[in-house]
């Protein structure tokens, strides 16, 4: 009896892909990134042997942007012209359907970064490509469709109209920053943008409807095409992961790619590691991805869909207070964020390409390991610059962790950010070995 009535409720639940039959090794694909001079990346750059999954960072909806840059306001007019709100949309349409990137032997009939996302997908037909809704940038219309269920069954028809028609997307990736509050336009620090309980309470239910009807449009196109789509999400970590219901939702998404990150920045005086695996007594609120995972778990994630997150970028600080550049000391401090990093617009943020060439011993910097939290780092006695980074020590710390632990796999924000595939090469091997 009890069989029969594990086998009922299992089949009574949404058509969630099959699970990767071997560990996940995904990259997000930052849109923009083919503009940095210093360093253009594009999709022919994508070493997708190596990877199971392509993140395309980002899509969007109708809706407010309103604290996005204008170029992004205006793409979001042009490609919402006659659209009815919160449809969805490619924002960067020039670069995603018109740049010609180079020749290809797929017909399509547009040429931008989809064409040459469809020339990899003909080249590696397991390799799952899926379009991320959203973004820090772009997350604020996910707050404004909250407030109404038509709204949100609306973006979800249109997000998986918009992958139908294009046949090497496999699936979608949300990149809601954040239900319930937390991300750029719903700062919990400030009393003019911070959320009430109704509201925090309001999109958790929209989380939930949201991830319910894309799951059903998903496994309607499915039937049409015969062919499985995935379901993932980003979650944030600490306070912005409980503002889901996870036991609900989970059974409708196939990956959970945890933004294991950003748990310091220049942001800040406090100083240290920015996605270190394991917490210790030396960091600041006992933050580690070991910490953050443990609470994803708590909260009812279930443990084998959730991917952990890799960095190809550092943060740092200058000014720095009380380090002799080998032992980390209790809760680490700086006079300020550093005012410097690889783009002019974003000090104290650095590609890990830019930290490899231009952060060495020439210019001061000698590199050192954090052994006890598995995280690396560079220090400048002289200009007391500490810098905070991901390298391939770390990242294989994480991957043995991941298959120890029997989490799906690793993720990295950006792929733009390697330096000639060092930290990539390293993820898959360390991921791919037994």
């Amino acid at each position: 009896m009890k069989k029969a009535l594990a086998f009922a409720i299992a089949m009574s639940l949404p058509m969630a892909s099959a699970l990767a039959k071997e560990p996940v090794v995904a990259g997000y694909f930052a849109d923009w990134q083919y503009e940095n001079e210093a360093n253009p990346y594009t999709v022919q750059d994508i070493p997708a042997d190596k990877l199971t999954h392509i993140i395309y960072a980002f899509l969007s909806m109708c809706g407010p942007h309103t604290a996005a840059s204008e170029r992004v306001q205006g793409q979001i007019a042009a490609a919402c012209e006659g659209k009815r709100p919160y449809t969805a949309v490619v924002v960067d349409q020039e670069a995603a359907l018109n740049i010609d990137f180079g020749p290809v032997s797929v017909d399509v009939p547009y040429q931008g970064h989809f064409a040459q996302l469809a020339q990899l997908k003909s080249e590696h037909p397991n390799l799952s490509i899926l379009p991320s809704f959203g973004g820090w940038t772009m997350s604020e219309p996910f707050h404004a469709m909250a407030k109404n269920p038509e709204d949100i069954k609306w973006f979800a028809k249109t997000a998986v109209d918009l992958i139908a028609q294009y046949d090497f997307f496999g699936g979608i990736d949300l990149d809601w920053e954040y239900p319930g509050g937390g991300g750029l336009t719903t700062s919990p620090w400030d009393k003019k943008t911070a959320l009430t309980d109704a509201q925090k309470a309001q999109e958790k239910a929209a989380f939930t409807l949201l991830v319910t009807e894309l799951r059903k449009h998903l496994d309607a196109l499915s039937d049409t095409t015969g062919k499985t789509y995935e379901l993932g999400t980003a979650v944030g970590v600490g306070f912005k992961a409980t503002s889901m219901d996870w036991p609900v939702v989970s059974p409708h998404l196939d990956l959970m790619f945890a933004m294991t990150y950003d748990y310091l920045g220049a942001w800040g005086p406090q100083t240290g590691h920015l996605t270190n695996l394991f917490a210790t007594e030396e960091g600041w609120w006992g933050m580690g991805t070991d910490a953050f995972v443990q609470q994803m778990i708590d909260l009812g994630m279930p443990k084998n869909k959730i991917v952990i997150g890799a960095t190809y970028f550092g943060r740092g600080w200058e000014g720095t207070k009380d380090f002799d550049g080998q032992n980390m000391p209790k809760e680490l401090a700086s006079e300020r964020g550093a005012q410097f990093g690889t783009h002019p617009d974003e000090p104290g943020a650095f590609m890990f390409w830019d930290l490899m060439r231009n952060y060495t011993a020439k210019e001061g910097y000698v590199q050192g390991y954090d052994a006890k939290a598995e995280a690396p780092y560079l220090w400048n006695a002289e200009k007391k610059v500490f810098i905070s980074y991901d390298n391939e020590r770390s990242i294989k710390a994480k991957a043995d962790w991941v298959k120890q632990q029997n989490h799906a796999g690793l993720f990295v924000w950006d792929l733009a950010g390697d330096d000639n595939e060092r930290l990539t090469n390293a993820m898959a091997e360390a991921m791919k070995s037994k």
